[in-house]
């Protein structure tokens, strides 16, 4: 099989899909994100989509959405930080969480609404149960099992760590053009593993249909390559909404302008393993190449980016947020709260690997932290 189909049914298959099971975030899971280390990475996204609201004009509806929600946290951290702004938060109509694990919706709704796993009650009539909920505050809360179901409204979007887990294609380049990494059954009895991955001896339809562009005529033999179509699919569609209906998008994940070589790997009790090991329940994730979702979103909106992490935190004043939470911290709160803060942004942890790059509506106003990049305008060659 395809590397792309082997990834969507160990991550997604509704059975036994890894993120179908539920909650495998935090220190008891796998993997840590940025809105669990600390809530000033939520605060200041929602700051910064803040600025992006008045950089577009402050329309009095608007819709907040997310790919990739996880547990609710960056959603609940940038809600708390822009309920302060009254015009904003008035503007609000709703939030939508893009989100296909009914596991993952239940952690969210708990999260972001008060409503605690344990008094679940699946109704409705679809297969997900849980398709919305109102927050004490009084937003109301609606799930999503892909982008393209978001209501046509203006609309702040971000994804933290999304396009990471989408699928791709793997190909080598040999001496007779490029071939596609396929998964097999292993043949070996002393492998550890039952999977194995072969070269396909012939081209095969992805190859022709991805690799086989004159973009890649340069590489040689032996040169590696990763392709996600379903990642240029949903930037493209997140542009294409944008320029319908206005707003902004916001993605951030660890990744490069120009990706090459093998990135695909597994990651189990925060600790990196092999790809083939006990697949359904090992995280697979995969560079992201910015350079090509800019691609996708062609010239429906203006793209910025990718700049690291740590500019984007350090743009949206991440330490007068840390001076201030200080204040009023003591003991090992102040500990953890540096200790937070270097996490995030040192280039020897989160700061570099992770990048962030933007879309907003053609001419409107440079936003934050982008302001050194140019808006890409025209459609590259890819």
């Amino acid at each position: 099989m395809s590397v792309a189909h082997f990834m969507r049914q160990v991550l997604v298959n509704p059975l036994s899909g890894y993120y179908m099971k539920g909650d495998v975030f935090g220190a008891e899971g796998d993997f840590i994100t940025s809105p669990e280390i600390s809530q000033m990475f939520g605060e200041l996204l929602g700051i910064w989509f803040l600025v992006q609201w008045q950089n577009i004009g402050k329309p009095s509806s608007i819709q907040i959405a997310e790919l990739g929600p996880g547990r609710g946290t960056l959603m609940m951290d940038m809600l708390r930080a822009v309920s302060r702004f009254k015009d904003f938060r008035n503007a609000i109509s709703g939030i939508h969480l893009i989100e296909a694990s009914p596991g993952l919706r239940r952690v969210q709704r708990e999260r972001l609404c008060g409503i605690p796993v344990s008094e679940e009650q699946i109704g409705g009539g679809s297969r997900e149960g849980i398709t919305s909920a109102v927050r004490p505050d009084g937003l109301q809360i609606s799930w999503h099992d892909v982008f393209d179901d978001l209501p046509d409204e203006c609309s702040l979007i971000v994804a933290h760590e999304f396009f990471d887990a989408l699928p791709i294609y793997k190909f080598e380049k040999t001496e007779e053009g490029w071939r596609e990494l396929v998964v097999d059954l292993e043949v070996d009895p002393a492998s550890p593993y039952h999977l194995r991955f072969v070269l396909a001896p012939g081209p095969t339809q992805a190859s022709k249909a991805f690799a086989e562009h004159p973009a890649y005529d340069h590489f040689k033999p032996g040169d590696r390559i990763e392709i996600s179509p379903d990642s240029f699919r949903v930037a493209h569609e997140i542009a294409k909404h944008i320029h319908k209906n206005t707003g902004s998008a916001l993605i951030i994940d660890y990744g490069k302008d120009h990706v090459q070589g093998d990135t695909l790997r597994g990651i189990h009790k925060h600790a990196f393993t092999h790809v083939l090991t006990q697949p359904g329940r090992v995280d697979l994730s995969a560079d992201v190449d910015f350079e090509y979702l800019k691609q996708a979103a062609g010239e429906l909106v203006d793209s910025y980016g990718s700049i690291t992490q740590a500019h984007l935190l350090h743009s949206l004043g991440i330490g007068a947020r840390l001076d201030m939470l200080l204040a009023k911290a003591a003991g090992h709160r102040r500990e953890t709260l540096i200790s937070s803060y270097h996490r995030l942004v040192d280039p020897k942890e989160m700061g570099s690997v992770y990048r962030a790059m933007a879309m907003t509506p053609r001419g409107s106003p440079i936003p934050i932290a982008f302001e050194l990049q140019q808006p890409r305008l025209k459609s590259s060659k890819l």
